[in-house]
This record gives C-alpha cells, structure tokens and sequence, in this order.
C-alpha cells in the first residue's frame, strides 16, 4: 500500500485552488470551492453517522452529498474532505465518509486504523483548504493554545470546530519542532 502523500505536497494544490476561486480570507467558502470543481453540493439527512458521500457521473456535475443533521462545522469539513477526492483521487466513482463519532464496532477496522492513504489524504486537504496556512500562521503568532476562549474565538472565525483547530495547531508545531 502507498503511503499518503504530506501535507506539505498537498498545500500547493490547495493553495492554486484557493486562487483560481480568488479566496483569501476566512472562513473559506467551501461551496464555492465544490462548484468550482465541477460539483453540485445536496444536502440530506442521513441515517446513522454518514457523514458525506462523493458520485462522480460520467455525464453531468460531481455529486457532494452531505448530511444536513450534521452540524455546520462538520458539514464544511465533509464539503472540503470530498473537494479533496476531487482534487487528488480521480477514477473512483463513489466515496462515503463516515463521521469520526462513529463507534470503532460500526467502521471496518481498515478506517477505524486511519491507513487509507486517500481518507487520510483527502483530511489533510480539508485542514489545508479550511485553515489556510499562512492566513493560520498568521493568526497564531501571538496566540495561547491554552487559552479555550481565543481557541474558541479562531475556531468559530475558521467556522471549524476547535477539534479540527486544535488538532491542525498541533500538526503544525509538531513539524516545525
């Protein structure tokens, strides 16, 4: 199996992408992104976890399909984790994404492992796309990732959730260490 690829490889694909839609500021419009790239974006409610589904049709728009009983945050980053297919992983005509609250007894244990290197990949693009590093570095300069309030406060200006913040936060200050 290959290994997925960095976020440092994806970054630049993220951020010419981020440009073509003339995106510079946050909270990036991830609706935009999708039909940027040719996709329409559906929402419904699922049943169980689902959290998003990607149909690529040979005639017509890409479908994102994204379960509206999600909460917003977890719905952008659905919108941006199937965006990454769409960039990175071309030929496959279905991906269905479970949500990460699913119980590890409800995934088969190769996704409950996190070794898929496309799942894995297309998460990096979705924290890349949501928490465009130079805009992130910039806001965390002067910032305590101790302090839940202002972590709050970033979290809600990225529209992500402090999950995401603070996991995408660690990933970056474990690679400049």
């Amino acid at each position: 199996m290959r290994r997925p690829r960095k976020a440092q490889t994806l970054r630049p694909i993220v951020n010419d992408l981020l440009r073509a839609c003339d995106v510079s500021e946050v909270p990036v419009p991830v609706e935009v992104i999708a039909e940027h790239l040719g996709a329409r974006v559906a929402y419904a409610r699922y049943k169980g976890e689902l959290a998003g589904v990607l149909m690529r049709r040979d005639n017509g728009p890409a479908v994102i399909g994204v379960n509206s009983a999600h909460h917003i945050n977890r719905q952008r980053f659905t919108i941006a984790h199937e965006c990454g297919h769409l960039c990175l992983h071309k030929g496959k005509d279905v991906y269905v994404d479970r949500s990460f609250r699913m119980s590890v007894s409800n995934r088969d244990k190769r996704s409950a492992q996190a070794i898929d290197p496309e799942e894995i990949e297309a998460n990096r693009f979705a924290a890349e796309l949501l928490m465009p590093l130079d805009r992130l570095l910039d806001d965390i300069s002067e910032f305590d990732i101790e302090d839940d309030k202002a972590l709050k406060e970033l979290a809600d200006r990225y529209a992500v959730s402090v999950q995401a913040l603070t996991h995408r936060i660690n990933n970056l200050l474990e690679n400049v260490m």
